[in-house]
């Protein structure tokens, strides 16, 4: 992989119009996302207002009852917009997704230099990924874990503490980061950096939730999600959302007390039973693909990182809950894994290639789906959004099956190889 401090190609004006080959498709990107938030995608703004809504109460209500499904440090996080636009809600939306906006910067910048300060696949790849899921990623801070998993494996083994602490942040955020020190952790050189960073971060940041929080506080998010039901974007949602097509009485779209969409009805609880049964068997694949990467000589950094994507992606088709910001987790490792990835050494498209092609079509199909469709699967039940958007999320889940499956099988077989050294264009996975 190119050094994060790679020298930049040329000087004077090729070294601008390096910049300006990334710096101008950004700003038009993003000036187009920004523009669709405020407009015909209004509707995805609603968590930004939940979020400044529970700041804003937090002084009266406390820590301990204050966005209790989200761990401790997340109302931190969300308390920094809250600062910046001076407590009101105007200038928490601003401030929110203007930070998001830099961390978007920030992320496409790390790219761009790691691919030698130039217009690279990975950068492209980006670029276009964030765009095609739209605003939705300014209106959501899934992008951070998305980010921080991304940065960990762009730093490869240069830096094992910084990997480390980077994964136990990302854990003390969302939680199923924390299954990704497992592959980070997988090369022996540098293990111990890794997971020493890893438990000063997460460990740190979990004792001093327990000290300003509490008990009941800490563990709140692994109560609220164990309580939830089947969310209608869900992978076992979705033979009961078709079905819902033919009679939509029998099947019903409220919203729960989880500020989520779910559905009712006939079959929901077999369904539940299903996506119980099929989390333990994906937990206990990772746990075996694991077991693979640390026994693998020393497995390069493709390898650690289909690890680290078929972690993320079985974790996403498992779950009960499906929300379209989770896609969002996927675009940052994929992104570090497609510098000096895109062929092999006989020309052909690496492995890591066609899965970036399907993950841009996944994520075009979530922005169809949300928001741009998604009143016709809660609010329109006869009209033709309603059988849109129901196709749309058929085949939004049917191409995330298929692409987590064909990720695991990769990952899998890429674990097989016991090669000591890899090339840079090196394709393990294949075959």
């Amino acid at each position: 992989m190119s050094n994060l401090s790679a020298s930049a190609p040329g000087t004077g004006q090729s070294r601008i119009r390096a910049g300006l080959e990334v710096v101008l498709p950004w700003l038009v990107s993003r000036a187009i996302m920004v523009l669709l938030a405020a407009t015909i995608e209004h509707v995805a703004t609603g968590d930004v207002n939940y979020y400044y809504g529970k700041i804003d109460a937090l002084s009266n209500a406390g820590l301990s009852q204050t966005l209790n499904e989200y761990p401790t440090p997340v109302v931190w996080m969300l308390s920094i917009p809250y600062a910046l636009g001076i407590g009101r809600q105007g200038g928490y939306q601003i401030a929110f997704i203007g930070l998001m906006l830099l961390l978007d910067a920030f992320f496409t910048f790390l790219l761009w230099r790691a691919a030698g300060r130039r217009r690279d696949a990975a950068v492209t790849f980006w670029l276009a990924f964030i765009f095609l899921i739209g605003p939705l990623c300014y209106l959501r801070f899934d992008l951070v874990p998305a980010v921080l998993a991304g940065v960990s494996v762009l730093l490869g083994r240069r830096r094992p503490w910084l990997t480390g602490v980077l994964t136990g942040v990302g854990a003390a955020i969302k939680l199923w980061p924390a299954l990704l020190i497992a592959p980070f952790a997988a090369p022996r050189q540098g293990r111990r950096a890794t997971l020493i960073g890893f438990v000063a971060a997460g460990f740190g940041l979990a004792l001093i939730s327990l000290i300003t929080g509490g008990i009941q506080r800490l563990v709140s998010p692994l109560g609220w999600q164990s309580d939830r039901g089947l969310q209608i974007e869900s992978i076992w949602a979705t033979p009961l959302m078709v079905l819902r097509l033919v009679d939509t009485d029998r099947w019903t779209v409220t919203t729960s007390r989880y500020q989520a969409f779910e559905v009712f009805g006939p079959g929901v609880g077999l369904w539940l039973t299903i996506s119980t049964i099929a989390t333990v068997l994906g937990l206990i694949f990772m746990i075996l693909l694991y077991i693979r990467g640390f026994r693998h000589p020393e497995p390069s950094i493709t390898v650690t990182g289909l690890i680290v994507l078929s972690t993320i992606a079985i974790m996403i088709i498992t779950n009960k809950t499906l929300s379209p910001q989770y896609l969002v987790w996927i675009g940052g490792p994929m992104a570090a894994l497609l510098i000096g990835r895109v062929r092999d050494q006989h020309g052909r498209l690496t492995v890591i290639s066609r899965f970036a092609v399907q993950a841009l079509v996944l994520a075009l199909l979530t922005h169809l789906v949300y928001p741009l469709t998604y009143f016709g699967l809660y609010g329109d039940r006869h009209g033709a959004q309603f059988v849109a958007s129901t196709i749309l999320l058929l085949l939004r889940n049917l191409g995330l099956l298929i692409f987590t499956i064909a990720l695991a099988a990769a990952a899998w077989r890429a674990t097989g190889q016991h090669r000591i050294a890899a090339a840079p264009g090196d394709d393990p996975a294949a075959g």
